[in-house]
């Protein structure tokens, strides 16, 4: 049996702010059957035993970590079910702390260090602060506190936000020559949105190998959470 590493930074900065959790079993010949949850718990205790029973070849189900930017960190056995955040290292130093979250890609301006037990940690801001929160704002000495933020969100933000409240993204642009090849893949992804087939856009498979398939995954996500905000 293959020896499993434990996560890296990267992946436990996916699968502490992770929307969703994709599960796949090898079922043979290339081929997989996949399952998605919104939690961990639910992927560990309903996702993947269903599919297992479904297809009894004594495999055991990957679970997959899917964060809003369409990253994927594979689940091992050693990440908790009961809590994401938990599954974060905590650094003696709050300096580390930072060195840890800018290690993962974030902005000095898209994450926060949080006490934790054993030392500090980082949290993502991206997905529990999509805009500024007008209270929390500085003010003036003498002053009275901010009405407004005193700055809008970026535009992954902005869109993220939209795709929460049910508003289907942009496809990308694949007009360049780059993107020729795969432009039917992106076309069909594009149909499922608009046809409102959740369950088909959660069983496309998407290789994100390059930059036009990664731009491919992370519209399809975008769709998945703007249809399941209309379910909700």
């Amino acid at each position: 049996m293959p020896r499993v590493h434990p996560p890296t930074e990267r992946d436990a900065a996916i699968i502490a702010n992770a929307v969703r959790f994709d599960i796949a079993l090898f079922i043979g010949r290339g081929k997989y059957a996949h399952a998605s949850a919104r939690t961990l718990a639910e992927a560990r205790t309903e996702a993947a035993p269903a599919l297992e029973a479904e297809h009894p070849y004594g495999r055991r189900a990957l679970i997959y970590a899917i964060d809003a930017e369409g990253r994927s960190a594979l689940v091992t056995g050693d990440i908790p079910t009961e809590s994401q955040e938990s599954s974060m290292k905590a650094y003696a130093k709050k300096f580390n702390a930072q060195r840890a979250a800018r290690a993962a890609g974030l902005k000095d301006n898209e994450f926060e260090i949080v006490k934790a037990k054993g030392g500090f940690t980082w949290r993502d801001l991206r997905n529990t602060q999509l805009t500024p929160d007008p209270s929390r704002e500085p003010r003036a000495k003498g002053g009275p506190h901010p009405t407004a933020p005193k700055r809008p969100p970026g535009q992954r933000a902005q869109i993220e936000a939209d795709a929460r409240a049910g508003k289907l993204p942009e496809p990308p642009d694949f007009s360049a020559e780059t993107h020729k090849r795969f432009r039917n893949k992106l076309a069909t992804v594009v149909a499922l949105a608009n046809a409102g087939d959740l369950e088909g856009l959660r069983a496309f498979q998407i290789n994100p190998v390059s930059s036009s398939p990664k731009a491919i995954k992370r519209y399809r996500d975008l769709c998945i959470i703007a249809l399941e905000a209309r379910r909700n």
